[in-house]
This record gives C-alpha cells, sequence and structure tokens, in this order.
C-alpha cells in the first residue's frame, strides 16, 4: 500500500511524514522538485502476539510506503504545483493534510485557518488535474471520430465521456458509474479521483481534546464520501520520540486512546478495501496485506504466484481462535482448524497454511 501526502504550505504534512517514517526516509527528484519515500511497519497488536508465542527467526509486519512531495501552491500552475503532482501519481490513496490548529508564528497561505476551505481547494485541484487529462485525450479521439475513424478502444471512449461529465459536475472519476471493463480502459491514466482520498486534519492538542467529531465535522458535510480523522502531527511527533511506556503515559494524559498514526493507517485500509492475514511458523511470522473480498489462492498469489497456480486447499484458523486455544496443537484437538477450498473468501485476521502442488 502506498499513500502520497499532499497539503497546502505549512499545513503540517512534512511533519507529519517525518514522523511516520521516523526520520527514515529516501530522497529522489521528480522534474527536479524534491520527493521523499518512506516505508512504515504497521503496527498490529495480533501480529505482535503471534510473533511472541512462536519466536521466529524472522519477524514481517505488514507495511506502508508514504510519498511526500513539495507543497501545492496556490497562486497559479507554478512548477512546484505540476511536479508534486506528477511525482504522487503512482499511489494507491491520498492523505489530504489541512491544517486547524492556530499559530500567529505561522502564516497560512491564504491568510486564515478554515480546514473545510483548504479541503476543497484541494479537492478542486485534483479534480481539475483530472479534468484537464481526460480532456485531452477525448480531444485526440473525437478528432479521429470525426473524420470516420472507430475508437480503437470504446470502453475507452465512453469511460472518457462519463469521467469528463463526472468531474464537471465536481464529482470524483470513482462516482462516475464506469462499468470494470471501462475502469479498466482508464487505469494508465492514473487519473486522482479513481482512488480514495482520506482527510487529516492537523490540531492543537486543545483542539483534540475538545473532540474530534468537531474538527472533522465540517469536512465531513461537505465530502461525505471522504473520510476524515483529526490528529496534533507536533504531538505524534513527540510521541513517536518516547520509549513506549512513558508514550503510553503521555496518551493518557492527553487523553489519547489510539495514536493518530495508527489511527490513520487504520482508515488507509478500510479507505482502500484491505485487510491482513498471517503466516506463522519458527522461520516466520508475517502479516499480508491483500483485497477484501479476495479468494484462498489469491491469497497463495500474494505470497507467492507458485502458491496460487498450484493451490489445492488452505488450512485456516482465525486469530481470535489461536489466541484462545494458546498453541497449534492445542487448537488442532479443539477442531478450530479448518480446510477451506478455492471459493474461500479469506477474512481480516485468517491465519493461513497453503496446501499447492506445482
Amino acid at each position: 500500500m502506498k499513500i502520497g501526502i499532499l497539503g497546502l504550505p505549512q499545513a503540517g504534512k512534512t511533519t507529519l511524514f517525518q514522523t511516520l517514517t521516523k526520520g527514515q526516509a529516501q530522497a529522489t527528484s521528480s522534474r527536479g522538485e524534491k520527493v521523499h519515500l518512506g516505508s512504515v511497519p504497521v503496527p498490529d497488536r495480533r501480529l505482535d502476539h503471534l510473533g511472541a508465542m512462536y519466536q521466529p527467526k524472522k519477524f514481517t509486519p505488514a507495511k506502508v510506503d508514504y510519498v511526500d512531495a513539495p507543497a501545492l501552491e496556490t497562486t497559479g500552475r507554478e512548477r512546484g504545483t505540476l511536479a508534486s503532482l506528477t511525482a504522487l501519481r503512482d499511489v494507491d490513496a491520498y492523505a489530504l493534510v489541512v491544517r486547524a490548529f492556530p499559530d500567529p508564528s505561522v502564516a497560512h497561505v491564504m491568510e486564515t485557518v478554515d480546514p473545510a476551505r483548504d479541503g476543497g481547494w484541494l479537492v478542486g485541484e485534483l479534480l481539475l488535474e483530472d479534468l484537464a487529462q481526460v480532456e485531452r485525450r477525448l480531444e485526440r479521439i473525437e478528432k479521429s471520430v470525426k473524420v470516420g475513424k472507430k475508437p480503437e478502444d470504446p470502453n475507452e471512449y465512453e469511460a472518457l465521456k462519463l469521467a469528463k461529465a463526472a468531474l464537471e459536475s465536481e464529482q470524483p472519476v470513482s462516482r462516475a458509474g464506469l462499468s470494470p471493463a471501462q475502469e479498466r480502459s482508464i487505469r494508465g491514466f492514473q487519473l486522482f479521483s479513481l482512488r480514495p482520498w482520506i482527510f487529516v486534519v492537523n490540531a492543537s492538542d486543545e483542539q483534540m481534546k475538545v473532540g474530534e467529531a468537531g474538527l472533522t465535522g465540517p469536512l465531513a458535510r461537505r465530502f461525505p464520501l471522504i473520510r476524515a480523522i483529526g490528529l496534533s502531527a507536533k504531538t505524534e511527533a513527540e510521541l513517536a520520540a518516547l520509549p513506549e511506556e512513558e508514550a503510553k503515559e503521555f496518551m493518557s494524559v492527553l487523553g489519547i486512546e489510539e495514536p493518530g498514526l495508527t489511527k490513520m493507517i487504520r482508515i488507509s485500509f478500510e479507505a482502500l478495501g484491505l485487510l491482513s492475514f498471517f503466516t506463522v511458523g519458527q522461520d516466520e511470522v508475517r502479516a499480508w496485506t491483500i483485497r477484501d473480498g479476495s479468494t484462498a489462492p489469491q491469497a497463495a498469489g500474494a505470497i507467492h504466484s507458485d502458491l496460487e497456480r498450484g493451490f489445492i486447499r488452505a488450512e485456516v484458523i482465525g486469530y481470535d481462535d489461536l489466541a484462545r486455544a494458546l498453541t497449534m496443537a492445542k487448537a488442532r484437538e479443539q477442531g478450530l482448524l479448518r480446510t477451506e477450498g478455492r471459493d474461500y473468501r479469506v477474512r481480516d485476521g485468517d491465519i493461513l497454511n497453503i496446501r499447492f502442488s506445482v
């Protein structure tokens, strides 16, 4: 899973990125602009427990890749804006960071702090970028149609027309009513609005104490289909720098039940329709990420293509069942393991042992 982080200058997106990646990021470039890439292990108490049970030689959590590009400019089509958007094409979802925290020493590019306005501006920029790309491609196709040539791909032509209508109505392409074939036909354009968006409202500690609903409410009312979370990037940075026990105490003092960064990853999984399953053993305990609704062979393919190609069956046990049984041997004695075939849809928290032959 790869998530691109977008935001206006001084919104706190780079602080958020540095906190997520604990400063372990690589710099690359896109059209002369510096872009930062970093990977983050997905926190999962279930995986931690499985690691403690098996004491494996190798312990591998799932990971999220984050991309942080230069802040978007509000003064027209600046070079930095285009470079930022280009660098963020190849991602699965977008975190749109908007500022809520008041700080007179940090000027806002729009002079006042208004998360709903800023969120609307970011959404508008992405929709405009998509519309420009769709119109350019449609124009080329329609020139050919006017001289009597049929579109090479009718699905693409119809998809672009539907996409244009949605974008002109300020709706994302994901809401354009595309058929699966139509969506596949334009996937190569990497349109921003075909992928999920998440609002991250960067607030002060005082604002967080009032309640997350009050922070995200204006955005939720304006954009009901976009998930929104509130956090304090500054506080999250402080928490990330503390030892685990001290961080828990600090969270308790602040009334934080779940770290904002954990919440952000969880919401990202939900937005993308992802789930985690596990493989366990003395050699390795590992978390794998797949689409919700994936079958057992598809889950096997996430591990290795040979496992999907030669899939026979899967031995399955839910994490909760194994945790209650304490060991796999006891779980087997209690009849908690079951055998599933090709049509089984993997559930979040399943532990799989794939039987295959190639």
